[in-house]
């Protein structure tokens, strides 16, 4: 009598078969950029570009208007309050102050003036935001460069031409 053989794949053939479809799918992540992305821009910089058009959004529907303060270590958003006619922190967790990641570098350019970054020291410092948003919605015209020993590039987010915020990649 003579064994029948049993219709169906081998263990080895489906595991050949699950390699392939793995290696295939690994090479179409890569090439998307969904994976091992050491050109994205830093987190913290993707961070800001959103809340700013957030308050951007905010500042028109509130008719008030909003800033940010930025120092070395890090930026805090800020309130223009009309009654006392002095900038006050934002008392909004979504809004908190966020810090850069060790390492980055940071330049900013505001109306065509280079402002020094250190860290917030002085109280008159302090008194103002280094980069506005007016209750229509306008950015005071600035550029803040970022690096990072994490990324290969040089990032830069301001206003284009047309106003609205930009982030994009500096060329080397």
């Amino acid at each position: 009598m003579r064994a029948r053989r049993s219709s169906g794949f081998t263990l080895i053939e489906v595991l050949v078969v699950l390699a392939i479809i793995a290696i295939v799918m690994g090479g179409a992540l890569l090439s998307l950029g969904l994976m091992g992305r050491r050109d994205a821009a830093p987190p913290e910089l993707e961070r800001l570009s959103v809340l700013l058009v957030d308050i951007r959004e905010r500042a028109e529907l509130e008719n008030r208007a909003y800033g940010v303060r930025l120092d070395s270590s890090g930026y805090q958003f800020l309130v223009h309050d009309s009654q006392t006619m002095r900038w006050l922190e934002l008392d909004d967790r979504r809004f908190a102050q966020g810090r850069w990641a060790t390492g980055t570098a940071l330049e900013l350019d505001v109306e065509g003036r280079r402002i020094i970054l250190g860290r917030l020291a002085s109280s008159a410092r302090e008194e103002t935001p280094d980069i506005g948003v007016d209750s229509t919605g306008e950015f005071t015209p600035f550029e803040l460069r970022v690096g990072s020993v994490d990324s290969l590039g040089r990032w830069r987010l301001g206003p284009d031409d047309n106003g609205d915020l930009a982030l994009r990649r500096l060329e080397r």
